[in-house]
């Protein structure tokens, strides 16, 4: 079944039920794609489709490979039903994670599990055609070494980020050069479907589909790394409001007093007292009045590059003006998450990114704020709580973009 190019697929069917059998098992495949797996009782449901005739599709899929039985689900009265999921090797895809300095990709399957060791490169980003085309060269070689078929590598999700219009795939800020939108120029040179997302809204899906279970529907995702990213989740579904740039809250000024400049031009934003950025800057000070430091040691085995994970490797080895300077930060980050409480009302807030491996020394200042500075009726049943994917998030976020969009062209 060719779920490459499904479109160009449809095209070339000729009668109506021919036509309606290829979209109900896209409708399957992405069923169980996006749940992992599923009865025929469930998908006939949520897919909208008769149960005699989900049977005989599944029956289809298993036969050519892309759907096979997972056991039995739990009996609601009577026998227990067939659970069904895909192949493993039903399909792959690739997932790339871009930041401001590095890249890194890897390949998982539809299970959404990780079945090549991933890879970095290190590179600024920028709006250079040079170094688009050493992006596209490291994916495509690591695609190569994977050894995997060709026609099973089906999409490419990127995450990565900048102002993203993700329904045009232009990304505002970074890899703007000719005429063709950034979507448009990676597909013509992986010859794949291509989903491009901001960074944190893509860690914010990774974290809602496959780090926390489906108890909320409400999430906010607050990610700090050099800078500081915002994913809204909205009755289940991400929210990327009229052109795509929801979520940039971290350029507010609700510091103007600070008189310290923002990488956006203004002074006092969010992100220039308590991004990663910020703390690198703090570090940076504290490190001059202390050569003998936790912190300075560190910076000094790195070449004398001072990085936001040192500052936190610093806290976590005991270094009180690490510890400080990350309590300032987090204290700050609060003041601005709680203004977040009062205008979206979430279930959860994750906080994530590098800095915030810190762990309590980051949680236990952003909850103190927040105790300070939002209505406690507004704050009492929101939970705050750590990112559980980890270092991946940023590779699952391409992982959930893909799982969200693929075929949607298509299927609706």
């Amino acid at each position: 079944m060719n779920l490459i190019t499904p479109k160009k697929a449809l095209d070339k069917i000729e009668g109506v039920v021919e036509t309606k059998s290829y979209i109900n098992k896209l409708k399957l495949i992405k069923n169980l794609y996006t749940k992992g797996s599923n009865t025929a009782g469930e998908m006939c449901v949520e897919v909208g489709i008769s149960l005699p005739t989900v049977n005989s599709l599944l029956g289809d899929l298993m036969a050519s490979g892309e759907v096979i039985k997972h056991g039995r689900a739990e009996s609601q009265g009577g026998r227990k039903p067939d659970l069904y999921k895909l192949a493993d090797d039903s399909f792959y895809t690739i997932s790339v994670d871009i930041n401001k300095f590095r890249i890194r990709t890897a390949i998982y399957n539809s299970s959404n599990k990780a079945i090549t060791e991933a890879e970095t490169l290190k590179l600024t980003l920028n709006n250079d055609k040079e170094t688009f085309d050493k992006i596209c060269d490291f994916i495509l070689q690591h695609k190569q070494k994977s050894g995997l078929p060709d026609q099973k590598i089906i999409a490419v999700g990127i995450s990565m980020p900048g102002l993203i219009d993700a329904v045009h795939g232009i990304n505002h800020t970074y890899l703007k050069f000719g005429k063709k939108s950034l979507v448009e120029n990676f597909e013509t040179r992986f010859e794949r479907k291509v989903f491009l997302e901001n960074d944190a809204r893509a860690m914010t899906l990774a974290e809602f589909k496959f780090g926390h279970n489906d108890q909320y529907k409400n999430v906010l995702g607050i990610f700090i790394g050099w800078g500081i990213g915002l994913g809204i989740i909205i009755d289940g579904k991400i929210y990327q409001g009229a052109s795509g740039f929801a979520g940039e809250f971290s350029h507010s000024p609700i510091f103007e007093s600070r008189d310290i400049t923002c990488s956006c031009g203004k002074k006092g934003c969010l992100e220039s007292v308590s991004s990663g950025t910020a703390i690198v800057r703090m570090a940076k000070e504290a490190i001059e009045n202390d050569h003998d430091s936790i912190l300075a040691r560190l910076a000094k085995e790195n070449n004398d590059e001072v990085e936001p994970y040192l500052v936190v490797d610093a806290a976590l080895a005991g270094d009180q003006r690490a510890i400080t300077i990350l309590s300032e930060a987090g204290l700050d980050l609060g003041r601005g998450i709680s203004i977040l409480i009062q205008l979206l009302n979430p279930e959860l807030i994750i906080i994530g990114g590098s800095v915030a491996e810190a762990k309590q020394y980051l949680i236990t200042p952003i909850q103190q704020a927040l105790n300070i500075y939002s209505m406690a009726k507004a704050r009492e049943n929101t939970e705050l709580a750590l990112y559980k994917l980890g270092k991946e998030v940023g590779l699952l976020g391409g992982v959930a973009v893909v799982n969200e969009q693929i075929f949607e062209e298509v299927l609706q």
